[in-house]
């Protein structure tokens, strides 16, 4: 299992057990956003986005990643404006 951020993982164990597991498997590593590695904070800001997005719902979680690894920069639009 591909290690997160310290603050993802930290969430992540706060969730049901069975919707942790689920995200650590869809929760896309940062190569798949097509994102330079030097932004470890923004890859950071997109995964809690997916998971803010989500909702806990694992269906949700998977369609948000797909629209993720198209263009991240959605996600994050969707998750910080209030009138998304």
């Amino acid at each position: 299992m591909r290690p997160f951020p310290a603050s993802v993982e930290e969430r992540l164990s706060g969730l049901p057990v069975e919707y942790a597991r689920s995200a650590r498997h869809l929760l896309p590593p940062v190569d798949a956003l097509i994102m330079d590695r030097q932004h470890d904070r923004l890859y950071e800001r997109v995964l809690h986005a997916l998971l803010d997005l989500a909702d806990g719902d694992a269906h949700q979680l998977q369609e948000y990643v797909e629209a993720a690894e198209r263009d991240w920069r959605d996600v994050l639009w969707w998750a910080e404006e209030p009138d998304r």
